[in-house]
Formats: C-alpha cells, sequence, structure tokens
C-alpha cells in the first residue's frame, strides 16, 4: 500500500498587485482586478495573505475571498500586527486573536484556510513563559504558523512549546537569515524572501518540502512579492525541482 503524501501548495505573497499587468507579466494587458483571482487561482493553489497584518479583514471581505475560492484552495492569514507588535502575546493579545477569528469564521467553516500565522518583529526577544501561556489559550481545530524573526527564540524549548500544541515554525528565509527548518506542527510553512535561487538552494529546500510530504502533511510555500518582480517565475522554477523528486503542486 502507498503511504499517503501531504499536499504541496505553493504560492505568492498576495494576487492583487496592477504592476503584475502587463505584457509578459501574470495577468495580460487589460487585466481587470476583478478578474486578479480567477488567473492567479488557475495556476497557483494558494496565496498568503499578507494584507490582514495591517488591517482586520471585513466580514465582507472574507465572504467575498470565500466565494471566489475553489473548495480545493488555500488561504493564509498573517494575523493582525496589534498581536505581534503591539501586545506581543500579553494576555489581552489573545483577545485580538478571537477577534479575528470571528471576522473570518466563513472561510474557515468552509475549509479553505490552510493556516493562521503570527509574524513576529525583530526586535521581539524569546520570552517562554509568555509563548507558553498564549498557545494555550489558542483553539486547538485551527492550524496555526509562528514566523520568529530574532534568532534568540530558535531553541529546541520554543520548538517543543509549539509542537506541544502542534503549531508550525514557519521558516523566512531572505537575504541576511537563513531560514530556520523545524517540524512542530501539523503542517510545514516556508515564506521564500530572496530575490533569486540558485538551482543547489531549490534543491536543498525541495528536500525539506519532500520530508514533509512523506509524512502525510501539507507543505506550503510562498515565494516573495514583488511590485516590479516576477516571483511566479521563481515559483515555476521551484515546482519543477518539486515535480522532479515527485511531488508536484498540488492538483487546483
Amino acid at each position: 500500500m502507498q503511504t499517503p503524501t501531504g499536499r504541496f501548495l505553493l504560492g505568492l505573497s498576495g494576487y492583487a498587485y496592477t504592476p503584475w499587468r502587463g505584457e509578459g507579466r501574470l495577468y495580460p494587458e487589460g487585466t481587470k482586478p476583478a478578474q486578479f483571482f480567477g488567473i492567479y487561482s488557475a495556476r497557483f493553489p494558494a496565496v498568503e495573505m499578507d494584507g490582514t497584518w495591517y488591517r482586520m479583514p471585513s466580514e465582507n471581505a472574507v465572504a467575498g475571498w470565500t466565494a471566489q475560492a475553489a473548495p480545493s484552495f488555500r488561504y493564509t492569514f498573517k494575523v493582525h500586527r496589534s498581536v505581534t507588535h503591539l501586545k506581543r502575546l500579553r494576555d489581552d493579545s489573545i483577545e485580538s486573536v478571537e477577534f479575528m477569528l470571528k471576522r473570518l469564521k466563513v472561510a474557515l467553516d468552509a475549509g479553505i484556510v490552510g493556516c493562521v500565522y503570527f509574524q513576529f518583529p525583530p526586535n521581539f526577544k524569546r520570552t517562554d513563559d509568555r509563548l507558553e501561556d498564549f498557545v494555550k489559550r489558542l483553539p486547538g481545530d485551527i492550524p496555526f504558523g509562528m514566523e520568529f524573526r530574532n534568532d534568540t527564540w530558535n531553541t529546541e524549548e520554543v520548538a517543543d512549546i509549539l509542537a506541544s500544541r502542534k503549531i508550525a515554525f514557519v521558516s523566512s528565509d531572505d537575504e541576511g537569515r537563513d531560514g530556520v527548518r523545524r517540524d512542530t506542527g501539523t503542517l510545514l510553512y516556508a515564506r521564500m524572501r530572496r530575490e533569486l535561487y540558485t538551482d543547489e538552494e531549490f534543491e536543498d529546500w525541495a528536500r525539506w518540502y519532500a520530508f514533509g510530504l512523506k509524512q502525510g502533511k501539507d507543505v506550503y510555500v510562498f515565494i516573495k512579492h514583488e511590485d516590479e518582480g516576477s516571483p511566479w517565475i521563481e515559483a515555476d522554477r521551484l515546482a519543477a525541482q518539486m515535480a522532479r523528486l515527485g511531488f508536484p503542486v498540488a492538483p487546483l
């Protein structure tokens, strides 16, 4: 019997960018913004919604995102900055999380939310007690991830705290800092933020993704958004590398 594998969910950080429209771009010249998602979702099975870090999503917006997505499509949502950058996991921060989850309820109920993730600022240093208390108060039926951008969090103790609640340790790989790879959640989540990757670097990351997929975990990978760049080209390169390993992008 063949061992079941997870889904490889590759996408970009956002989709509604008008500079991506034009000759040779993701969206053909003349494409209306209302048509962006249809073109995007015909190519990628997931998208990372960064905008919810800046502004709490409205119920109408969430209803619209839900209505436009096929059942197999997945959104991931960045938790609002009030939690990660202002309250920084203090006791009252859980109230903001609960408020955001209520706003996301329609999408959560529809099963199209792949992950709700927290991105902490670089100057937020490790505090185990605060983290442990916070994760205990998160609902257990929602897939969460946490991205730490201060190296003090890269410890076995922190990983154990996340693993106790099956929260993904988000890998964020950029020009100034290599992505940390830890398997702590029900899924793997990586944010690939470099402008360009070599074939060797993609091969190395692909082996990590294959590791998660072989465990039956869904693997979410998002390529950096650049208004004037072409991140879909890098995504296609990674998709080709994963296909060579026998793990194609999840069917649309």
